[in-house]
C-alpha cells in the first residue's frame, strides 16, 4: 500500500510534503503595491492584498515570540506564488507551494524570539524544474510542493525587473494564527491539524484510547467536498496497510479451525504458483519474508499507476512470471502486498466463501464490528464513506479512486470506533484467543537471528521503553494510523482522506497524550546533546555539500545537498528542494520533514557518511557519480526488454545526458551513481544497474526499489 509499516514510535513521510487548503476571504483586505525589497509589517489575522510586479519578490516581516505555532494562508487569485519563511537570523524555516489556485497554507513553528519574515515570489516552471517538479502530481505519489522561491529576474537598465522572465499579478496573504505552542494535549492536536481543518479540505480524525477507552476523538474537515459532508465520529473510511493484521487474524482462526496451518506451504493452496525449489510458506507471507516480488512496486514499472484496475488473480500472474525468488524465505525482511493479496485467496479457497463474507462473518461480527466492511471491488458502493482526495494544481483537489484489488493487503473500511473495538482486542482476546494475539505480536526472528521488528501483519516494537503494536496504512489517497501499547491499555486511531495527510502525526500524538508513561528516547537525547551553539561553520557547510545517495529501508535515493547564502538545502530525487536547519558543526534538520541528520568528518575535516533520522535511522553515503563522457554514454543507448514485464525501455542520448523513455511515462534522465550504476527521480526505478559482457558491451540492466528487485531488462539494440 502507498504507506506502510510504521517502525514503532517512527514515522515515514515524503520530504517537505506540501499541504493543501483552501480559503474564503470574506472579509475586506488593504491593499499594497510593492516591489518589496523591504520587508513590511503584517499583523495576525489582519490580510493583505498586493500584486506582484514581474520578477519581485515580497517581503512581510511579523514579530513573534518563543515557542509560537504560526499558521497563514496566501490566497492565489492570477497568480500561482510560493511561500518563504525565514527565523530571525535569515535562515529558511520553510518553502511552500501546493497548489496553483485557491489558498497555500503555510505552518511553521518558533524557536527564538525575533522578526520572522515571510517571502511571497512568484512561481516559475524553471524554479519547478530546479526543485524537482515535473508538472502535475503522479497519481501514485505525494503531491508536489515547491521549494526554492522563483529566482528574480536581472534589472534591467531602467533598474526593472525582466518582465519576461517571472511573471507578476494579484494574490493575498494572512497570518491566520499567532499563538503559543500548546501545551495542553488536546489544544495541540488542535494546532497539528490546523492545516486539515476546514469546510474547504479532505479531514479526518484523531481517537486517543486511554484504558481501553476514547479519552479524546477530533474530527476535522471535510469527508466529501462535492456534497459539503463533514467528518464525524460514525464516518467510515478506508485504512489502508492497517487491514494486514485482520487478515492475519483471518488465517489464525483457520488454522484453529483445523483448516489450514502458517506453515503449509502456499502451493498446497494455490498451486498455480510456480516451485521456486524451497517452500514458501503462509507464515512467510504474514511476516513479510517470502521473497516474492512486490506487486505495487514492479508494476509501475511497465506504466500502471495506482488507480488502474486489474483483477486479484493478477497476482498470480506476477508471480508466475518471476525468475527465480528475490531471497531465499525468511532471510530478509521486505515490505510485501502481493502476499497479502494472494493469502486472501488462500481464505476463499480453504473456507468456501468470499472474503469480504468470511471476514464480516468470522472477524467483524464476533468484535462488533458492525461499521466494518471489506471493498473487493474498485469503485464499490460504501455508505457514510470518505472520498479520497489528492492535491492538484489546476483544481485544488482531485476526487481518486482506491488500489484496485487490494483484499488481503488493504481494503478495510472502518470507523475509529470499530477500530477501538478492535484494539481491545489485543487486551481481551475475546476473538482467537491468547494464542492468536501472542502469535500476532511476536516479530519473525530470520535465519541469520535478527529480529524483524514484525508479527503476523503487525509492527512490533518499543516507543519510549513500552511495548507498542503499530501500523499505518494508506491507499491512493486515504491515511491511516493505529498504535496500542499492551502495558499501558492506551492506543492512538488516526484516519484521513488526504493524501497529503502527515501519518507522524500518530506517534507525536501518543507522546503527547502519554508523556507520563514513556521515556525519552535516547536519539532525542543525543540530539540535544549535539546542539551545540545551533550554527554550522561555510567550510562545514562546503564539505558536506554535493551529491549523496540516501540508503532508506532497502530502496536507495539520490539526495543533493548544496549551499547558497549560507543556507544549507537538501533535495531528494524527484522531490523539492527544503531547506536546513543546523544544529550544531555537524548536524541538521529538516523540520518541514520532521528528520534530521548528523555527518561524520573525518580528521581533515571531510566527509563521506552520514546518518539519517527520520523515525528510524538510514545512511547516506557519498556519491562517486560524475560527469560521463560523450563516448561513455553512448554504450548504454539502446532498447530493452523484459519478458517479465512484456515491457520496453529506450535509454537515448540527449543533449543534457542519458535520458530513459518509455510509452506511458515522462522522459526521465539517467544520474550516475557509481561505475555502471544509474538512477532516477522514479521510486518504482530507485536503481538501474547495466551488465557488461567480458568485452565490456552491456547486454541490459536489472532495475531495482527495494521491495523489487532485480527486474531484468535485455538489451535488443
Amino acid at each position: 500500500m502507498t504507506e506502510d509499516r510504521v517502525s514503532p514510535g517512527g514515522r515515514r513521510q515524503a520530504v517537505a510534503a506540501g499541504f493543501v487548503a483552501v480559503v474564503a476571504w470574506a472579509w475586506a483586505a488593504p491593499v499594497v503595491s510593492a516591489s518589496a525589497q523591504e520587508a513590511r509589517p503584517i499583523a495576525a489575522g489582519v490580510p493583505v492584498a498586493a500584486t506582484l510586479s514581474p520578477g519581485a519578490t515580497h517581503a512581510y516581516s511579523i514579530e513573534l515570540g518563543e515557542d509560537m505555532f504560526v499558521y497563514g494562508e496566501a490566497v492565489q487569485t492570477a497568480l500561482d506564488v510560493v511561500v518563504t519563511v525565514k527565523d530571525p537570523s535569515g535562515e529558511a524555516l520553510g518553502r511552500f507551494d501546493s497548489q496553483a489556485t485557491g489558498a497555500d497554507p503555510f505552518v511553521f513553528e518558533t524557536g527564538a524570539a525575533g522578526t520572522y519574515v515571510v517571502e511571497v515570489s512568484p512561481y516559475t516552471e524553471e524554479a519547478a524544474e530546479e526543485d524537482g517538479e515535473t508538472g502535475e502530481p503522479d497519481e501514485q505519489s505525494e503531491p508536489d510542493e515547491m521549494g526554492e522561491p522563483d529566482e528574480m529576474g536581472e534589472p534591467d537598465e531602467m533598474g526593472q525587473p525582466d518582465a519576461d522572465a517571472v511573471p507578476g499579478g494579484p494574490y493575498e496573504i494572512a497570518i491566520l494564527v499567532a499563538e503559543p505552542v500548546a501545551t495542553d494535549p488536546e489544544a495541540r492536536v488542535g494546532q497539528m491539524i490546523r492545516v486539515y481543518d476546514g469546510s474547504d479540505r479532505p479531514g479526518g480524525v484523531v481517537a486517543v484510547v486511554r484504558d481501553g477507552e476514547p479519552a479524546f476523538v477530533r474530527t476535522f474537515g471535510m469527508a466529501n467536498l462535492t456534497h459539503g459532508v463533514p467528518w464525524e465520529r460514525g464516518t467510515i473510511s478506508n485504512i489502508g496497510s492497517v487491514t494486514k493484521q485482520f487478515t492475519a487474524m483471518g488465517l489464525l482462526l483457520l488454522q484453529a479451525d483445523g483448516k489450514l496451518s502458517l506453515d503449509d506451504d502456499i502451493r498446497e493452496h494455490v498451486p498455480e504458483l510456480p516451485d521456486f525449489g524451497t517452500p514458501v510458506t503462509l507464515r512467510h507471507f504474514l511476516n513479510h519474508t517470502s521473497g516474492y516480488r512486490e506487486i505495487y512496486n514492479l508494476l509501475p514499472m511497465t506504466g500502471y499507476n495506482g488507480e488502474d484496475a486489474f483483477p486479484r488473480h493478477k497476482a498470480i500472474q506476477v508471480v508466475q512470471r518471476q525468475p527465480d525468488l528475490q531471497s531465499p524465505p525468511n532471510t530478509e525482511w521486505n515490505y510485501n502486498n502481493t502476499g497479502f493479496i494472494l493469502l486472501s485467496l488462500v481464505v476463499e479457497r480453504v473456507s468456501g466463501r468470499s472474503f469480504a463474507d468470511y471476514m464480516r462473518e468470522r472477524v467483524f461480527e464476533p468484535l462488533g464490528m458492525n461499521d466494518t466492511r471489506m471493498k473487493m471491488v474498485q469503485g464499490e458502493l460504501i455508505p457514510g464513506s470518505a472520498q479520497g482526495y489528492e492535491a492538484h494544481k489546476s483544481s485544488r483537489f482531485r476526487t481518486t479512486r482506491d488500489l484496485a484489488s487490494s483484499a488481503g493487503a488493504g481494503g478495510i473500511y472502518t470507523t475509529a470506533h470499530d477500530l477501538i473495538r478492535w484494539m481491545r482486542n489485543y487486551r481481551d482476546a475475546t476473538l482467537g484467543g491468547e494464542e492468536a494475539v501472542r502469535a500476532m505480536a511476536t516479530p519473525a526472528v530470520l535465519e541469520s537471528g535478527d529480529s524483524t521488528g514484525y508479527g503476523l501483519g503487525l509492527g512490533v516494537g518499543e516507543l519510549g521503553g513500552r511495548a507498542i503494536y503499530a501500523h499505518t496504512g494508506g491507499d491512493v489517497a486515504h491515511r491511516a494510523y493505529l498504535s496500542y501499547f499492551p502495558e499501558l491499555d492506551d492506543g492512538v486511531v488516526v484516519m484521513s482522506n488526504n493524501a497529503s495527510f502527515d501519518l507522524g502525526m500518530g506517534g507525536r500524538i501518543a507522546r503527547l497524550f502519554f508523556a507520563d508513561d514513556l521515556e525519552e528516547d535516547e536519539d532525542e537525547d543525543e540530539a540535544v546533546a549535539d546542539e551545540g551553539d545551533g550554527r554550522m561553520s561555510q567550510e562545514r557547510m562546503e564539505a558536506v555539500a554535493g551529491r549523496w545517495v540516501l540508503d532508506a529501508q532497502g530502496v536507495s535515493l539520490d539526495v543533493e545537498i548544496t549551499t547558497e547564502d549560507g543556507q544549507l538545502f537538501f533535495q531528494a530525487a524527484g522531490q523539492p528542494r527544503a531547506p536546513v536547519q543546523t544544529l550544531s558543526d555537524s548536524t541538521a534538520a529538516i523540520p518541514a520533514a520532521q528528520a534530521s541528520f548528523t555527518f561524520h568528518f573525518e580528521p581533515d575535516g571531510t566527509t563521506n557518511a552520514a546518518t539519517f533520522r527520520q523515525g528510524v535511522e538510514m545512511e547516506m553515503r557519498r556519491s562517486e557519480g560524475r560527469d560521463l563522457t560523450d563516448e561513455e554514454m553512448n554504450a548504454y543507448v539502446g532498447r530493452y526488454y523484459s519478458e517479465e514485464l512484456e515491457t520496453y525501455y529506450e535509454v537515448r542520448l540527449g543533449s543534457d545526458g542519458l535520458v530513459l523513455h518509455h510509452l506511458d511515462m515522462p522522459p526521465t534522465p539517467l544520474a550516475h551513481r557509481a561505475g555502471d550504476e544509474f538512477s532516477t527521480e522514479f521510486i518504482f526505478l530507485a536503481t538501474i544497474a547495466f551488465h557488461r559482457v567480458g568485452n565490456g558491451q552491456v547486454t541490459g540492466f536489472a532495475a531495482s526499489n527495494g521491495r523489487t528487485k532485480g527486474v531484468w531488462f535485455r538489451r535488443l539494440r
